[in-house]
């Protein structure tokens, strides 16, 4: 019977029984992750098997799904150890690429294959194999990068599925620089981790790629390619604290608001190995929650989140690892749907402005919860506080809210408040962005919310030529029916300038200074009216709630 052996025929993965010193390579992860590697290969953007080895980046699909640079561990059976691409330490798979795990303890080089691999191509692809898994295990995790073992993983990860893809050649020509290709693996690499399509200007992680790659003489010389680091400006620095709570057949994230991040990428694992293994992506969100569902109770799963900057090639410090196993208990859930920017005036203290949270119970969830609103530290003068809720049995919602206040001492400035609900092991949080600014005197309206508005306190407040028209087609009016409350819904009827419209109002203090609360103010309708005017009237309204009026009557 067969034995020792694995392959990919073109459209299967196909195995070996054990026998004559090896295992089953049906029941050894590492091949066929590696067999499935040669299909991803052969039916990538460029198709066909990659020159001069395809056997190389089968083992790297491999090796960073597992976390394993031992490709196929147990593949002999019988105490022999790998020896291609060098003699291996202790790997009891077919080779290793991890030059730190072989007895030469040295990168195993283009020359080095030249003169000892002859036409293996399981040998010749360790070359660049082991350039990648270097990238990831020596040059991201130390030195001027120094990145966490996740996020290296992460990084190398998306370079090599973007990369692979469009290298016809890894390398190629005679040592000590055989990068140079415009399809080579060396080339691969810095395109997929630019961040602005521009080689010369470098890339985020330029330096690391040359190193790796360098070091095994595929990289390209630097006066053909020009090596800085560069790009990614403002990126994120610290890492998000992570809180994973449990639920019926789900888990639910939140995290800590990691400045200058655009995005965070949420990603989960199982097994042994945790977080120290390639991961299954579940999204991208730029908020500060995430809830991943359909899952099995009493299963244990590991979850990171890697916050993103201005570009996918921008990473910044991944969280920890956070392990939770689903169960059906108790929780409860936070949705604080307005997430409107919060706009204080320097010139308006003090003044407070409240978010509405609904809190809703699930699986019998009863007891207090409590709430708290922190301010970031670039706000200059913001105070927030929240109002805690108590839940009852077979209570289906409860409302919390949230006061935030701008007081003494105010600066124009910018940032963002975090609600926090806790209720005994759970933990919601939910961030409303807050800006203070500068506002005083004449203003000029926006449309917003159904009507023009002020959004800035002034002297005074013109609507401009926002309301000039006369409903949908006649003039026409813009952001027709331009009401609030639903009152007073344009006709279709008339003619635009013969019969009545309203075309302007215009509101200002009577003493030019910026309007406060009991200030004397003067109300200018600019009308057109039906022939003279002398048989219409104008009625003046006014409500003290915009959002909810309730339309007293002035005067005609």
């Amino acid at each position: 019977e067969n034995s020792c052996n694995a392959y990919w025929n073109g459209s299967t993965v196909n195995f070996y029984r054990e026998g004559s010193g090896c295992g089953n390579t049906g029941e050894i992860a590492a091949v066929f992750d590696h067999e499935w590697g040669h299909g991803m290969d052969a039916n990538d953007v460029n198709g066909g098997i990659a020159f001069p080895s395809g056997e190389g980046i089968a083992d790297l699909y491999s090796a960073l799904r597992l976390n394993d640079s031992c490709i196929g561990r147990g593949f002999y059976n019988d105490g022999r150890k790998c020896a291609t691409g060098g003699e291996c330490k202790i790997c009891t798979g077919v080779r290793d690429i991890d030059q730190a795990e072989k007895k030469n303890g040295g990168p195993w080089t283009h020359t080095m294959s030249n003169n000892k691999c002859g036409s293996s191509v399981h040998c010749i692809g360790v070359v660049y194999s082991e350039a990648v898994w270097d990238l990831y295990k020596r040059k991201l995790q130390q030195g001027q990068f120094n990145y966490d073992e996740n996020t290296a993983l992460e990084i190398v990860t998306r370079l090599t599925y973007i990369a692979a893809g469009n290298i016809n050649t890894w390398f190629t020509g005679p040592p000590t620089f055989s990068g140079c290709g415009s399809q080579s693996g060396y080339r691969a690499y810095l395109e997929a981790d630019d961040d602005d399509g521009d080689l010369t200007n470098g890339t985020p992680h330029m330096s690391a790629i040359f190193e790796a790659f360098n070091d095994h003489e595929i990289a390209c010389p630097t006066y053909q390619i020009p090596v800085f680091d560069s790009g990614c400006p403002n990126n994120p620095q610290t890492q998000p604290e992570i809180t994973a709570t449990p639920v019926n057949m789900g888990v639910q994230l939140s995290w800590t608001t990691v400045s200058n991040s655009v995005e965070y990428e949420v990603l989960r694992s199982e097994g042994v190995m945790q977080c120290s293994q390639g991961k299954v992506l579940l999204g991208k969100t730029t908020g500060n929650t995430f809830e991943d569902s359909g899952l099995q109770n009493g299963r244990e799963y590991y979850y990171i989140v890697v916050p993103k900057g201005v570009n996918d090639a921008c990473y910044g410090p991944s969280s920890d690892c956070a392990a939770v196993v689903p169960s059906a208990q108790p929780y409860f859930t936070v949705d604080c749907s307005d997430s409107s920017v919060i706009d204080f005036d320097v010139n308006r203290v003090p003044a407070s402005v409240s978010r509405q949270c609904v809190v809703t119970p699930y699986d019998g969830w009863t007891g207090s919860i409590s709430v708290e609103c922190n301010p970031t530290s670039t706000l200059m003068g913001i105070q927030c506080e929240g109002e805690s809720v108590f839940i009852k049995a077979g209570q289906s919602t409860a409302t919390c809210t949230i006061t935030i206040s701008i007081v003494s001492g105010a600066e124009m400035s910018e940032g963002s408040v975090t609600m926090v609900a806790r209720g005994r092991s759970i933990e919601r949080t939910s961030s409303f962005d807050v800006t203070i600014t500068k506002g005083g005197g004449p203003q000029q309206a926006i449309f917003e919310g159904g009507s023009p508005i002020c959004k800035k306190h002034g002297s005074s407040c013109d609507s401009v030529s926002l309301l000039d028209g006369r409903g949908l087609n006649l003039g026409p009016e813009p952001n027709q029916p331009n009401i609030r409350g639903n009152d007073c819904i344009d006709g279709s009827s008339g003619t635009y300038h013969e019969d009545e419209s309203l075309d302007k109002i215009f509101v200002r203090s009577l003493d030019d200074k910026d309007m406060t609360e009991g200030s004397l103010i003067e109300v200018t309708a600019t009308v057109w009216a039906w022939n003279y005017g002398d048989t219409d009237s104008a009625d003046f309204y006014y409500t003290s709630d915009a959002l909810n009026p309730e339309w007293l009557y002035i005067g005609t």
